[in-house]
């Protein structure tokens, strides 16, 4: 397990400097439970732990709770979020939904040009 968190971490530093507007990148599991997280140096999380785990567990369900409808409307490419402060993506890459904190001034194209990159990885 320790041999892949490593390799996780490193997964996680490689999206983060993907695009500067990326605030934080995490990988979870299908329960919500956090593998790996990275924050951008220098920058402070905006939720709270209590509230980082609420949203982790609920976008882990709902992205695999989604996966169920793919022969009905076809494979979900990425969920986008769009609140005030941050754009959140998430996705099933694998096992794992990847959840990805991006500032709120980053382009639809360049948050389909995240997500593109970040599919193209091999983890």
């Amino acid at each position: 397990m320790h041999n892949i968190n490593i390799r996780y971490k490193e997964v996680c530093n490689n999206i983060i400097n993907i695009n500067d507007k990326i605030r934080y990148v995490g990988i979870i599991n299908r329960f919500g439970k956090t593998i790996v997280g990275k924050i951008r140096d220098g920058l402070k999380p905006l939720f709270k732990q209590e509230e980082a785990r609420n949203e982790f567990f609920l976008t882990a369900v709902r992205e695999f709770m989604r996966s169920s409808f793919t022969n009905s409307l076809g494979r979900n490419h990425f969920t986008l979020t769009v609140h005030d402060k941050v754009k959140l993506v998430s996705f099933i890459h694998g096992e794992y939904v990847i959840y990805i904190s991006i500032d709120s001034t980053a382009s639809y194209d360049e948050i389909v040009d995240i997500v593109n990159k970040v599919k193209e990885m091999q983890f």
